[in-house]
């Protein structure tokens, strides 16, 4: 079948009904909610974000924090990097984000210019903080535990 008479029949097929111009459904990402194992994951009450070198190529971040013993869905934010940001404007995008993304309970700062503290108060619990995915070339994240 060639190409006019193919785009005519997806024509008549969406006409229809039988067929949908619908992009088909993407495939549920590693890190959502229902393919969390909450069991499995590290938690604290403070996080550490250390940023070093400086990025390569744009591209974004993708973090993931949820709440030990709680039902509360997970909160993913995602920050774009452009290439040329060094590990403290890094930081200071990430601190941003976070900040605006999580609740109240949480204490975002910055620290040493390159790091990121992610706080909770012991009384409110512990989270997971956890870095999903980067395509940012030639910046390194570190998370650990405070």
């Amino acid at each position: 079948m060639k190409v006019p008479q193919a785009l005519a029949l997806i024509a008549v097929l969406c006409a229809s009904g039988l067929a949908s111009a619908q992009e088909p459904a993407a495939p549920q990402a590693a890190g959502t909610a229902a393919a969390l194992d909450r069991g499995s994951l590290s938690y604290s009450n403070k996080w550490r974000i250390t940023f070093n070198h400086e990025a390569k190529t744009s591209g974004r971040l993708v973090f993931r924090m949820v709440m030990k013993n709680s039902d509360a869905d997970p909160v993913v934010v995602t920050i774009p990097i452009e290439k040329g940001t060094g590990e403290n404007r890094a930081a200071r995008k990430v601190k941003r984000a976070l900040q605006s993304a999580l609740p109240r309970d949480f204490n975002v700062e910055t620290d040493d210019n390159e790091s990121v503290l992610v706080k909770l108060n012991l009384i409110e619990g512990d989270s997971s903080v956890v870095l999903l995915s980067s395509d940012v070339a030639g910046l390194k994240i570190k998370i650990r535990k405070e």
